[in-house]
């Protein structure tokens, strides 16, 4: 039986982790052309998204909602709009230690309208159906507990890690500044799978991952508009 558990886990982990690779390199095959509106991220996430719900929809079980496509027991509170607050602080800093020495952006060259759409939005949707809704679900599914269970299950860390290893790509254009958005993306996955459990619904995990996307940006580019 714990043989059977364990490969249940190493299939979890690694259908996630293949969905994710192939999603990140296939904006380099099928990208849009240099400088359209709609950046190579958009491809990515489209990927992953179709890749997350196929293969949900071909895996046994009662539908997306077992997924935590659903509100389950989420309801909402202002309280969660507070996750702004320590991305927003870190924004702040940012901004200033780009002034001294100049820091690399885990943004890029993207718009602001760009970088709402394509990133507060967007991107928070389809990591966190990969991550929280395919990858979570079936590390519940090997750790025989059934959501929500809440805590600091298994589930909840490993898809914790695994959503910042995610972020390890930006060690490509930010080097070792990237180190600072990979360990928030960690914490930001702890957070969401902590609400993804006791939940058993994406939604706060989505809405979690927005705020953290704009807290991160919103101040910086106020700074910038007001102190030139």
């Amino acid at each position: 039986m714990e043989q059977r558990r364990y490969i249940s886990l190493l299939i979890a982990l690694s259908l996630s982790a293949a969905i994710a690779v192939v999603s990140l390199y296939l904006a380099d095959v099928v990208g849009p052309p240099e400088g359209a509106f709609v950046p190579g991220s958009f491809v990515t996430h489209t990927a992953m998204l179709f890749l997350s719900l196929l293969a949900m929809k071909l895996m046994p079980g009662d539908g997306l909602s077992s997924f935590g496509l659903t509100l389950g027991t989420y309801r909402f509170s202002p309280k969660i709009l507070l996750w702004a607050v320590p991305t927003a602080g870190l924004s702040v800093f940012g901004w200033l230690a780009s002034r001294a020495g100049g820091v690399p952006s885990a943004v890029g060259d993207r718009t602001v309208l760009q970088s709402i759409l394509f990133v507060w939005i967007y991107a928070s949707v389809c990591e966190e159906v990969l991550t929280r809704g395919l990858l979570q679900t079936l590390l519940h599914r090997w750790a025989g507990a059934r959501p929500p269970s809440g805590g600091w299950s298994a589930p909840v860390v490993l898809s914790g890690l695994f959503f910042g290893a995610m972020h390890m790509v930006l060690l490509r254009s930010m080097g070792p500044a990237a180190l600072v958005p990979i360990v928030l993306a960690t914490l930001l996955g702890f957070l969401a799978a902590r609400y993804r459990a006791s939940t058993g619904s994406v939604v706060p995990a989505i809405i979690v991952h927005v705020l953290f996307n704009v807290g991160g940006m919103l101040p910086g580019w106020i700074l910038r508009s007001v102190v030139q």
